[in-house]
């Protein structure tokens, strides 16, 4: 089989046209059915329906399809493997993180990693989790921290991180649970947050029915709540910096702890050096646990 024409029968089947697929690869309509015809006779398989008003694979297209996807996304990743050697010297990991981590985590993992490794160089990418996986999958990001997220894809390995606990946040001038009564709360609409949020309404004995369904990043949550505007259960790990320099009240801290995030990368690229090293750090990494028992200790004498 040649590779070159099974990159214009990928190119073709990604656009779903030959077209498009000849002015992605600068070579004429023709030239693309001529060479998707050479391929299949290579394979004496039929791949493309020609019957078909529209783009149409049969069977054998279809398999061959996904088994190609899987092919180019390597190559695509040993090409940019092979640029981060060339323009480094040396090897260079991508770090992706979702936005909710990204912004209130991954700097200050990445300023003690950098300091701890001051030989490894990294580029940083914040984005969804979606993105995040099409990234790793294409060798555009080595190692990706996200929200617990699930993942059926055999080449993508999912390692989980230690468990953190969710709180109850408000703005600064909050003393008291009665004080929030009135109050709106701004919601995440995930399984943990209304479990958590159940689990508070039992302890302060009343629900909270003003709600207003925040549907965005945690900062965004986290700047209303600065200005006044409610209060919100958050897991802790996006608002400790917050906690401890006052600008966010610890209202309540939960016992039971379920949060986590997830460290997700390449099977093939695990035991790379940086990579493995960036995995250990982050394992191990705590996000100021002990200032949190520091915080929850004073909440009870509250």
């Amino acid at each position: 089989m040649d590779i070159h024409h099974l990159k214009i029968f990928f190119e073709a089947c990604k656009e779903k046209s030959f077209t498009k697929a000849a002015k992605k690869l600068y070579i004429s309509q023709s030239a693309v059915s001529i060479q998707i015809k050479k391929l299949e006779s290579t394979l004496g398989l039929q791949l493309i329906e020609r019957n078909s008003k529209n783009f149409k694979l049969t069977f054998a297209g279809k398999e061959l399809f996904k088994m190609s996807k899987d092919i180019f996304e390597k190559i695509s990743r040993m090409e940019k493997e092979m640029n981060k050697i060339l323009q480094y010297k040396k090897g260079k990991i991508s770090i992706g993180a979702t936005h909710n981590i990204g912004e209130p985590v991954l700097p200050r993992i990445m300023v003690e990693f950098k300091r701890s490794n001051p030989e490894i160089e990294f580029d940083l990418y914040i984005k969804n989790r979606e993105s995040l996986v099409k990234h790793l999958k294409e060798g555009t990001v080595d190692i990706a921290l996200m929200e617990e997220y699930f993942i059926e894809d055999k080449e993508i390995k999912v390692i989980e991180t230690e468990e953190y606990p969710f709180v109850v946040v408000a703005g600064k001038e909050i003393h008291d649970y009665n004080e929030l009564k009135d109050m709106q709360l701004l919601k995440r609409d995930t399984v943990l947050t209304n479990k958590y949020l159940d689990l508070f309404e039992k302890k302060v004995g009343f629900n909270f029915d003003n709600r207003i369904t925040i549907n965005g990043s945690i900062e965004t949550m986290k700047n209303l709540i600065k200005n006044g505007l409610g209060f919100a259960v958050l897991p802790y790990y996006s608002v400790y910096e917050e906690i401890m320099k006052g600008t966010l009240k610890l209202v309540h801290s939960f016992d039971k702890s379920e949060d986590r995030f997830q460290i997700v990368l390449i099977r093939e690229n695990e035991d790379k050096d940086g990579i493995d090293k960036f995995i250990k750090f982050v394992k191990d990494y705590k996000i100021n646990r002990e200032l949190f028992e520091k915080s929850k200790k004073e909440t009870k004498e509250e």
